[in-house]
């Protein structure tokens, strides 16, 4: 790769003898705050020493060591703390060209020798320090683009990164603005590239970096930005305080048990609520709840991400009027064992027809009035294990789910969200082109993982789904309309105009092609069962105290008591 001068300026700095540069950056996904990282780089004529910590709430507790030359090239780096509740230590000692790397999560201890290509410096998306020091070593006034030798050591392999120029920004950090260069990154690692932006000051600073695709963003804080944050983090621990009050009393209209049952090989575990009015004499109906993709677990929480409760908060709504509902944590999530990465859709239905039995057979329950609610990809699996004969509901309610198939939601939503984050129409073109490349690739191939080879190597969408290639399969060709218009039961469609993720014309699918169907739309409501009239994509997740949508809730209310409170009378 390109070797660049060493810059006079960064040379004049070092000669400040052990000056040491503090900084702290917020960490926001989607706007909502994620964490803090904090770096302090000591400077001096042989290199630099960083030390820094990276707190990520609920996900990872991080410090790290970085010795790198006066050219920025790393020496020596170590890792140590916590991540999703596991001990970790990461150490790299670099002898010429070869790095010796010893990884010891969770007691589990390996040691491996990576080649080099020559120096190289050290970078991690989540720790800002080895991107700092890089940044530090552009060449002064270059305008086209610059090329440096990297080491990603959480995954122990060499790589690239492409620094581009892209002009002046003005870049805001709560109440003040800064004005920095932009460079556009591409981190290429074993094939998989990954897009970056950074904003350096006139020093050389970085002020902000984002990975777009992640919708993860650093900021540095300033005493503004520090004060909103710490006014965001009192509103958030206020909100959440409201919200564990408001559950704490809809919890006293029902008693809880903890659930399990054996289906695929796996013990799976739930809770059931039973409204405490209930009793041999007059059991109350049903629900069993799906809920949506990814690692959601049965109270509707996936820290950061999710964490006001979304399944729990309606469990106990719905129990308050009178119905007993199961929520559930799928195959491989939360306390449910398996491999959540060899789940397919059949899977799924068969894991719910177990569930609706242990419902059925549940003290409390009328057996013959039990429903089934699925949210998200909670809906297709319902869809499914009904139209299959799976499980034979007596009401089925879908809300924010596919009403397309899952081949195409994905191409509709990852160019939606392009356009939300402002991409120009050739960048939007290009996702989707990179997305139905991979849905393509999926389709054709085999196993529960994709292999990242040939063109798929550099296509990140691709990367981002090869995880779950097995599961995809088994959706992404199945029709949600045709499943819906098989089913002979009554069945009700919630659609919000504020989805991101699951576009309004999946509900209308839907709503045209089920035979009993009540369809219902709400033009503010999210796609977590929320509602806001802001921007979409601005808040696109909900906040650690966010309560479920009333007009949403009244309507359940409404639609379930014509269908399971009155057959009882």
């Amino acid at each position: 790769m390109r070797r660049f001068p060493f810059p006079l300026l960064t040379l004049a700095a070092m000669l400040l003898a052990g000056a040491a540069a503090a900084q702290t950056y917020q960490i926001r996904q989607a706007g909502q705050a994620l964490g803090t990282f904090q770096t302090s780089l000591t400077r001096s004529v042989s290199g630099t020493v960083s030390d820094s910590k990276l707190t990520l709430t609920g996900i990872a507790d991080l410090s790290d060591h970085l010795v790198v030359d006066a050219a920025g090239h790393a020496l020596d780096y170590r890792l140590e703390g916590t991540a999703h509740g596991r001990p970790i230590t990461l150490q790299v000692a670099i002898r010429a060209h070869q790095a010796a790397v010893t990884i010891d999560q969770g007691g589990s201890k390996q040691s491996l020798d990576v080649s080099l290509p020559g120096p190289v410096y050290i970078l991690d998306n989540s720790m800002l320090d080895g991107w700092q020091i890089l940044a530090s070593h552009l060449e002064p006034g270059g305008s086209g683009p610059q090329h440096f030798d990297v080491l990603v050591p959480q995954v122990v392999r060499t790589g690239t990164v492409t620094l581009t120029p892209a002009g002046k920004e003005t870049v805001h950090l709560g109440s003040a603005s800064v004005d920095a260069r932009r460079y556009d990154a591409t981190l290429d690692v074993g094939g998989a590239p990954v897009g970056l932006t950074l904003w350096l000051d006139d020093t050389g600073r970085i002020v902000a970096f984002a990975q777009p695709s992640a919708s993860v963003r650093y900021e540095l804080e300033t005493p503004s930005s520090r004060a909103k944050t710490s006014a965001e983090a009192a509103a958030a621990a206020a909100a959440r305080a409201a919200l564990e009050r408001h559950l704490a009393t809809q919890r006293l209209c029902v008693r809880e048990q903890d659930v399990q049952v054996r289906s695929t090989g796996a013990t799976l575990a739930g809770t059931l609520s039973i409204p405490t009015a209930a009793s041999s004499g007059r059991p109350a109906p049903g629900l069993l709840l799906l809920p949506g993709s990814g690692a959601v677990n049965r109270d509707g929480n996936a820290p950061p991400v999710l964490t006001n409760a979304m399944y729990e908060q309606l469990a106990y709504d719905l129990g308050c009027q009178g119905y007993a509902v199961l929520r559930i944590d799928k195959l491989g999530i939360g306390a449910s064992t398996g491999d959540a990465n060899l789940a397919t859709l059949q899977t799924y239905a068969q894991d719910a027809a177990a569930w609706m039995a242990l419902l059925r057979a549940s003290p409390g329950v009328d057996r013959g009035r039990v429903g089934l609610v699925g949210h998200s990809e909670g809906g297709l699996v319902a869809l499914y294990a009904t139209a299959k004969g799976f499980v034979h509901p007596a009401v089925l309610v879908l809300l924010e789910s596919p009403g397309i198939p899952m081949g195409r939601l994905v191409v509709d939503q990852l160019a939606r969200l392009a356009r939300l984050r402002g991409a120009a129409p050739a960048q939007v073109a290009a996702t989707q082109e990179q997305a139905q490349q991979a849905i393509q690739a999926i389709r054709e191939s085999t196993g529960p993982t994709l292999a990242l080879e040939g063109g798929l190597a550099k296509n990140p969408v691709a990367a981002a789904f090869a995880h779950a290639a097995g599961l995809l399969r088994s959706e992404i060709d199945q029709d949600p309309a045709a499943l819906a218009a098989s089913i002979d039961v009554p069945m009700l469609v919630v659609q919000g105009g504020q989805d991101v993720q699951v576009l309004p014309r999946n509900g209308v699918a839907l709503a045209k092609a089920a035979p009993h169907v009540t369809y219902l739309y709400f033009p503010y409501l999210e796609h977590d069962l929320y509602e806001t009239t802001g921007s979409a994509i601005d808040h696109a997740l909900p906040g650690p105290g966010t309560l479920l949508a009333p007009n949403l809730l009244n309507a359940l209310h409404a639609y379930l008591a014509g269908y399971l409170m009155a057959a009882a009378r």
